[in-house]
């Protein structure tokens, strides 16, 4: 994986940085969800409720296509 370094203010943490990465990796696409929630350095879980706080979908289908297609 590639090393960016970048000044930020000081207000702003590395855990900040890297979560804003990796959420804009993924929304556009870049890498999949796996990777954006290692760049974040969290568990998936977690990067998947830092999404939902940011109202980005984590997957491109609704709930109830998603029980339709496990036939649940």
């Amino acid at each position: 994986m590639k090393e960016v370094h970048v000044k930020v203010p000081e207000s702003v943490s590395e855990k900040d940085v890297k979560v804003a990465i990796a959420v804009e990796a993924f929304t556009r696409g870049l890498v999949s969800i796996g990777k954006a929630s290692e760049i974040a350095e969290m568990p998936i879980q977690e990067f998947l409720i830092e999404l939902r706080k940011r109202g980005i979908a984590a997957y491109p289908y609704s709930d109830e296509d998603a029980l339709k297609e496990l036939s649940l």
